[in-house]
């Protein structure tokens, strides 16, 4: 087996950790794209109002302008059951999210009709969490 000299092992060694470094906070794993629309506000006052959040990313071409944010809260509100004011958009991460009542539609029903209008944009959802109970929201009580 060829051995490697030092400087070119440091250099390989280096770009792998600067690789793994970017790929952590690239802001794509489902945790950060939830960070970036989580309203911790609106997920309490939602959760007591006995409705749910959920968590969508957003795939296809898009827009990352004011219009384009605009747009799609218009589309995501005029679905029933979403609540109107909850929509909240991360176009660098690509992922939405917004409240809903689940006494006024079921999920799969507010996500097919979301989905119909965000197909003339070339959009389609991918959803990755909803926050259903308040245990979820983990808060930390002082002491």
């Amino acid at each position: 087996m060829a051995r490697i000299n030092r400087p070119l092992r440091l250099a390989a060694l280096a770009l792998l950790f600067g690789a793994s470094a970017a790929a952590l906070a690239c802001g794509y794993c489902v945790e950060d794209k939830i960070a970036s629309t989580y309203d911790h506000a609106l997920v309490k006052r939602s959760v007591e109002a006995g409705h749910h959040v959920a968590y969508y990313h957003l795939d296809g071409p898009l827009g990352k302008d004011e219009a384009t944010r605009r747009a799609l809260i218009a589309a995501a509100e005029s679905v029933s059951g979403v609540d109107k004011g909850s929509v909240r958009i991360a176009l660098e991460t690509l992922t939405i999210s917004f409240a809903f009542d689940p006494k006024r539609a079921a999920l799969g029903s507010i996500q097919n009709s979301f989905d119909r209008k965000l197909a003339s944009r070339k959009l389609s959802l991918f959803p990755m969490r909803v926050i259903e109970r308040p245990a979820e929201l983990k808060e930390i009580t002082r002491r």
